[in-house]
């Protein structure tokens, strides 16, 4: 199956045609995963044969409306019964299987009232904004995780003595690279398979970390990549005896992981780049999304870190912000601005804000007096996002407030949680 035959439009116009059982006879293709994103970012699906999946894309598709409301550990927690609502299949996502011949992925989204509650909905929401200010955005993204050895205490959720894998492993590491060439290598394969266009990957900081950067594409498949590209590096590892996660901080033994995406704008009109000038000062344009960026992530941080395990992250000792900051090529900042070349926050550009001074390295951008401090918790972001008067204007007032019920949700379920070093604390000593 070439990648020319397997397009949106190929696909689209054989579901209008009532003829997509012949096109993925000719295909090769035997069966579709058909999956949804939960609003914790978990792809949910169902594996179809060739007859289901020509129904599914020419009269479309149902799925249980739980989804939007399941938890990390498939809990629903909203009271009452459910019931399946309609979905349809978007054509225009599909991409190769990379575990399974002959097969492959294509993500839905609920109809009607349910469709505002979707994370891709709301990304197509932005596109849309920025198209009507004559801008594109591209994305790529940087993920670090930590591969670990599927252990009896991993399994059994004994986490105080995790083992991971590539124990000398340190930052940037060429050995790194070279004694693991092969599993590495496999690694970069299946998300090349799967469609997810790896930049680079390499070792990061401490035993079993490992970072993968994707290259840039328009902001809706950037965003499936993140999807796909953390499912396919977790059932890689996986299949090889191992656990990949992504989890912010797996315990006080290991560094901080973060998901950081790298935005670049240009004009609808001629695809120029437009925020940076020729000389490499930032642009008028640059400044005002900046400005929207530093403005509003105190407010819209949830949706970055939507766990209370990701506010462990934000502490000493880990490259995280605590302060809404920018800075040219500071990493102490929240938002790292790389202006030195034009080719390389839609509400700052359409109110054409000014920026606050950039923090300067060697000054931390950490520092509280540096700018506004970010929540501590996902209790307090979770507010913020409620109370938040633009996330409404941006999202609508029905995804912010599912949205911050969701995560409010998700903090009082953890809350009810003991670890083990609470017990090794207070056990004999309160």
């Amino acid at each position: 199956m070439t990648t020319a035959l397997f397009s949106g439009d190929a696909l689209g116009r054989a579901a209008a045609n009532g003829r997509m059982g012949e096109w993925l006879e000719a295909a090769g293709i035997e069966s579709v995963h058909v999956a949804l994103l939960d609003p914790s970012g978990t792809l949910r699906e169902k594996r179809l044969g060739r007859p289901a999946a020509a129904r599914a894309f020419e009269r479309g598709w149902s799925f249980i409306d739980a989804i939007g409301w399941w938890g990390p550990d498939d809990s629903v927690w909203r009271a009452g019964g459910s019931e399946h609502q309609p979905a349809r299949l978007d054509t225009g996502s599909g991409r190769h299987h990379p575990f399974e011949e002959n097969s492959v992925l294509v993500l839905a989204e609920f109809e009607g009232p349910l469709a505002e509650l979707s994370p891709r909905y709301q990304v197509r929401k932005m596109v849309d904004r920025l198209a009507a200010s004559g801008l594109a955005c591209e994305v790529g993204w940087e993920f670090e995780c930590i591969v670990l050895e599927a252990t009896p205490a991993l399994e059994s959720g004994e986490l105080h003595s995790l083992t991971p894998v590539l124990p000398a492993n340190r930052c940037w590491s060429a050995q790194t690279m070279a004694t693991d060439a092969e599993l590495i290598g496999g690694w970069v394969t299946a998300l090349s398979d799967g469609d997810v266009p790896v930049d680079h990957v390499c070792a990061e900081l401490g035993p079993g970390c490992l970072e993968l950067a994707t290259e840039h594409r328009p902001a809706g498949r950037a965003a499936d990549d993140a999807a796909w590209g953390k499912l396919f590096t977790k059932a890689y590892f996986a299949q090889h005896s191992l656990v990949a996660t992504f989890m912010a901080q797996v315990s006080d033994g290991f560094p901080g992981l973060g998901g950081h995406p790298s935005a670049s704008f240009r004009s609808t009109e001629d695809g120029s780049p437009v925020l940076a000038e020729r000389d490499g000062t930032l642009s008028k344009t640059a400044l005002a999304a900046i400005a929207g960026v530093t403005a509003l992530l105190p407010e819209l941080l949830v949706m970055a870190a939507p766990y209370p395990n990701s506010y462990r992250r934000f502490g000493p000792g880990n490259w995280a912000p605590s302060t809404a900051t920018w800075g040219i090529g500071n990493y102490s900042c929240a938002l790292r601005v790389v202006a030195d070349d034009p080719e390389s926050a839609t509400w700052g550009i359409e109110q054409g804000l000014e920026p606050p001074p950039p923090v300067q390295a060697p000054r931390d951008g950490r520092e509280q007096e540096c700018g506004r401090p970010l929540p501590r918790d996902l209790v307090e972001a979770a507010q913020r996002f409620s109370e938040s008067a633009v996330a409404r204007a941006l999202f609508g007032p029905r995804f912010v407030e599912h949205y911050a019920a969701g995560r409010m949700a998700e903090a009082h379920a953890c809350n009810r949680f003991v670890s083990a070093q609470e017990r090794q604390r207070y056990l004999r000593n309160v």
